[in-house]
């Protein structure tokens, strides 16, 4: 027992060493140290380990007025590499995103509303294009992050509740993941679409552990990660954030095989058809959408305390600053504190956070190493 609580430690210490210089971007051992409340020996060897890894490397003394000059690390961010691969029911959008989070390169494509197709040879086809033409060697890349909608059950591997791509009941997708591993030879982890967005919004935004944010993925349905201390919050059922299904009035009741109440009272159909057919959508519908995304929003910053929504890829679409403009003044309408509503401030938030938790898949096994 001893044993494996030392080994826990060092694990933990490991992480807590590399976060912290990942967010830092350049910082001394003495400072890790009195930062994490750990030795000087301690750090000094939780480094070396690192360095040894090809992660770590020193950057020279720092200046200083006085006293001897400290060495300075950082993150060998080009040393390892994961894909990030977001999916809304219409487009696929893969990219290859180093330990800093930065996207390195980006490819969209038009996808169907089909899960089953899109695990099966599509994310494959698409991921073997990616590295091959990125010139990386296929051992830099450490596995495949994904985010689809509805919601995942990562420990019983199957979908639920994502009506608008496709999926009315459970759809497994472990057999699906083992073949998309074996095809590429990469580790691969499904998320929520929104979910992973939201903790690639997080480590954008640099907020750590302090952070609070609602990020709000607008498509074919709506969806939100919820992020509360830093941490993701999905619940015991993986179904935290689904806004969708929010309730704001004693109608018909709502099965997990059809679109939510909110989702079917904003009229997101109309509203997509219309963007279809003129180019985007009419005042009327931004209104009609931003004001009840704004009620349910409100509601959860008021319960929860959250100061800071974000507004997810509708950011990068015509009608994005409209939309924006009716859920601040809603929003600001409505809650009692102040609450910033801004854009993205992610290049690829779902693209970079499902790269990111392939990469601390992996890193968890760096750290027990």
């Amino acid at each position: 027992m001893k044993a494996r609580v030392a080994a826990d430690l060092k694990e933990f210490n490991r992480m807590l060493v590399y976060r912290l210089v990942r967010a830092e971007g350049s910082i001394s051992k003495t400072e890790i140290a009195n930062r994490l409340g750990l030795s000087v020996p301690t750090v000094i060897t939780i480094i070396e380990y690192f360095i040894g890894q090809g992660l770590m490397g020193n950057d020279g003394e720092a200046k200083a007025a006085l006293g001897r000059r400290p060495m300075m690390l950082s993150l060998r961010a080009e040393a390892a590499y994961a894909v990030g691969a977001e999916y809304d029911g219409v487009h696929l959008s893969v990219g290859l995103v180093d330990l800093a989070g930065r996207i390195h390169s980006l490819r969209r494509s038009p996808a169907p509303p089909d899960l089953g197709l899109l695990l099966g040879r599509l994310l494959a086809d698409e991921v073997q294009s990616l590295i091959g033409d990125s010139g990386l060697s296929t051992a830099s890349v450490k596995g495949l992050g994904v985010g689809v909608p509805g919601v995942v059950h990562s420990a019983e591997r199957f979908i639920s509740q994502a009506p608008l791509v496709g999926v009315k009941e459970k759809v497994e997708f472990g057999s699906l993941v083992a073949k998309l591993e074996e095809r590429l030879g990469l580790s691969v982890i499904v998320a929520n679409d929104a979910n992973a967005a939201a903790l690639g919004e997080l480590a954008a935004r640099g907020a750590g552990r302090r952070g609070d944010l609602i990020f709000v993925e607008l498509g074919r349905g709506v969806g939100a990660g919820l992020v509360l201390d830093g941490r993701l919050r999905e619940g015991p059922g993986y179904s935290a954030g689904e806004i969708g299904y929010m309730i704001y009035d004693r109608g018909p009741s709502r099965a997990a095989d059809s679109p939510g109440w909110l989702e079917s009272a904003m009229n997101l159909e109309a509203f997509w058809a219309e963007i279809d057919r003129d180019g985007r959508p009419s005042s009327a519908s931004i209104e009609r959408v931003g004001k009840l995304l704004a009620l349910g929003l409100a509601n959860l910053c008021i319960a929860l305390d959250i100061r800071s929504v974000v507004l997810g890829r509708a950011g990068n679409v015509s009608f994005g600053p409209a939309l924006l403009a009716c859920l601040r003044e809603e929003i600001r309408r409505l809650c009692l504190t102040d609450v910033a509503c801004d854009f993205s401030v992610a290049d690829e938030p779902g693209v970079s956070g499902a790269a990111g938790l392939a990469l601390d898949a992996w890193l968890l096994e760096v750290c027990a190493g």
